[in-house]
């Protein structure tokens, strides 16, 4: 062409505006999924980790004792609970360990997931890594304290109650078992499903930071523009 722009017939090579596009999508990508587990974290300090639901005939339906665990907290028919109690020979302790550093750690967890991504792309991946897996560790302990705490409640019992026959037992984690008149039913609550999707989503920021091959970015040469490299000499 007359005005010295290059056309594809001449051999020249421009990055379009999509290979822009989609470089500027994956640098962003990682910031974005970890900006989203962040918020995850945070909002299930606002929610239950694991809930029960206790039924008998005298507690049926929407009158049902429940109990919830939240990261800081028990909550649910606590004093109904403790009431309870002295019947049926358990003790339902009002506070966990877990409620000291769990809510701290998942805190820190949404925090560091941010400092993470900020760093240049080499530290990036082991560091999202790193805080995802130290944090999934960390629940891990909090879940295993968890049933230990629950198999005390039927093994630790006052053998003085009305109940005093029924053998010792193990509430279930997950799932329903019956106890007595009691049938009683756990489950994780919503805030666990949410630190699940944030860890998801921490390990997939890092899977998306990790660095391009050698040679996959480099701009494609035309075999016209390896012709005009030649020489006179070589060209002859």
């Amino acid at each position: 062409m007359s005005n010295g722009q290059k056309t594809p017939a001449d051999g020249a090579t421009v990055p379009s505006r999509t290979h822009a596009s989609n470089r500027t999508f994956s640098r962003m990508l990682p910031f974005a999924l970890t900006a989203v587990a962040s918020i995850l974290l945070l909002v299930s300090l606002l929610l239950p980790l694991w809930q029960m639901r206790l039924e008998s005939p005298q507690y049926r339906d929407q009158e049902a004792l429940r109990i919830a665990v939240h990261p800081d907290s028990l909550r649910g028919d606590i004093r109904e609970l403790t009431v309870l109690q002295q019947y049926i020979g358990v003790h339902i302790p009002p506070t966990l360990p877990q409620f000291k550093w769990l809510p701290g750690l998942l805190m820190a967890g949404a925090v560091l997931g941010i400092v993470a991504c900020l760093l240049r792309i080499t530290l990036r991946r082991r560091a999202l890594t790193s805080v995802s897996c130290a944090l999934a560790a960390a629940l891990a302990l909090a879940a295993g304290q968890a049933m230990f705490q629950i198999h005390d409640i039927g093994h630790k019992r006052d053998q003085k109650t009305v109940l005093v026959g029924v053998k010792d037992f193990t509430p279930a984690f997950i799932g329903t078992n019956k106890i007595a008149q009691f049938t009683v039913s756990s489950r994780l609550g919503l805030g666990a499903w949410l630190i699940g999707g944030a860890l998801a989503l921490q390990l997939g920021a890092a899977w998306v930071s990790r660095q391009p091959r050698a040679g996959t970015d480099k701009k494609k040469v035309s075999p016209a523009q390896n012709v005009s490299r030649l020489s006179p000499a070589d060209s002859h």
